[in-house]
């Protein structure tokens, strides 16, 4: 989004993005999703504290005048900055149409990334990117060693493979690091916000699951319904492996001690599949692409140690719980984001374009029609 939108007082700015709408006391940019580990005063603010300052000198000291320089800093986390990701946002800007996007150049070009992500393109995202600007084409591009996922498309993406990589989690210090090592940064762009969904076999029934209780599933803690207040039936966990982004979204700095008995499905529709077919059996996912299956049912979250259980979807499970994702009262949510090589060629360029349409009120249309929560 365009950053020169957000001047307001009190705001942060982000040394990675220069993002400066930032509420003071946040964590992470709200424009790269990088942590602010360390930030400073927006020039608006600093203006008003030189307006201040001043004014009290004059009062004070009458006749006499003052200079005030510089700009202020302040500390907000723990961590290094990486220099070499301090990137200008300023081809990223807002517009109303995928057709007002400039610079969309033509050809073919790969991308990749996390799987959920294929969700925006059966709603239609990439056809009406082609239909605004004919001779834009974009293939979708798998590793040649394993399944897709947020790391390995990552990789291809540093190794010139692919012009863009859609993520699930935001860029690490590392992924910084080895792109400058290939000689150019990367940029990360949040376009969505996905909710973490758990499902079951349509034959179990208990009212809900804390993340805590999710959690202790898949380290091999709870092993058996009547654990969780259901029927004497063990638990057969399904997920996607870890080169993809789920485990680590549920289990953090734990997902080294991921249950041996977990089973690993290739992708969602091979999670639904087996989870449809197997009584006991539990999965999680992203909303995009479970929102309106029938085959299996949806639990409802809570937060943990808790029993406020929230539903993910409305409407019989045709519609994302659009307000308690915006409220927070659902307890697992996140941004998914465009990863962008910053290379001054032509791969730039498309994922500068590529964001670009996506983030139009017209491209966020299809996010909304994905399952997920759109931005604008």
């Amino acid at each position: 989004m365009n950053a020169n939108k957000f001047h307001n007082k009190g705001t942060v700015v982000c040394n990675h993005c220069n993002y400066n709408g930032n509420p003071a006391g946040v964590k992470n940019c709200q424009k790269c999703g990088k942590r602010l580990a360390k930030s400073r005063v927006s020039k608006f603010d600093s203006a008003y504290m030189f307006l201040a300052f001043i004014a009290l000198v004059t009062l004070i000291f009458a006749g006499f005048g003052y200079y005030f320089g510089g700009q202020l800093r302040f500390l907000t986390g723990i961590g290094n900055i990486d220099s070499s990701s301090e990137k200008s946002a300023s081809d990223i800007q807002d517009y109303d149409f995928m057709k007002d996007v400039p610079n969309v150049p033509k050809g073919t070009f790969n991308y990749g990334g996390a799987v959920l992500f294929a969700s925006i393109t059966s709603s239609g995202a990439h056809q009406a990117m082609a239909n605004a600007h004919p001779g834009f084409t974009l293939v979708y591009t798998e590793p040649t060693n394993g399944s897709p996922g947020n790391s390995r498309s990552l990789a291809m993406l540093l190794n010139g493979e692919l012009s863009f990589a859609q993520i699930a989690l935001p860029l690490t210090d590392s992924d910084y690091s080895e792109a400058t090592k290939h000689g150019f940064t990367l940029e990360q762009v949040p376009v969505a916000i996905d909710a973490i969904v758990a499902f079951t076999h349509p034959g179990l029934s208990i009212p809900g699951i804390s993340v805590d209780q999710l959690q202790a599933i898949y380290l091999g803690k709870i092993t058996n319904w009547n654990q969780l207040g259901g029927p004497n039936l063990p638990i057969v966990a399904f997920a996607r492996p870890k080169v993809a982004t789920l485990l680590h979204v549920l289990l953090g700095p734990q997902v080294d001690q991921v249950s041996p008995n977990v089973h690993y499905v290739r992708d969602y529709t091979d999670a639904v599949r087996q989870v449809a077919s197997t009584p006991g059996a539990i999965s999680f996912g992203g909303s995009g692409p479970l929102v309106g299956q029938r085959s299996v049912r949806f639990l409802a979250l809570a937060k943990a140690h808790s029993q406020n259980y929230v539903q993910p979807f409305i409407n019989d499970g045709k519609q994302i719980n659009e307000t308690a994702f915006k409220d927070g009262s659902y307890p697992m949510i996140r941004r998914l984001y465009i990863a962008i090589r910053r290379d001054k060629k032509i791969d730039e360029r498309v994922g500068v374009a590529y964001t670009n349409m996506l983030l139009s009120k017209e491209g966020q249309q299809y996010v909304a029609k994905g399952g997920f929560l759109s931005l604008r």
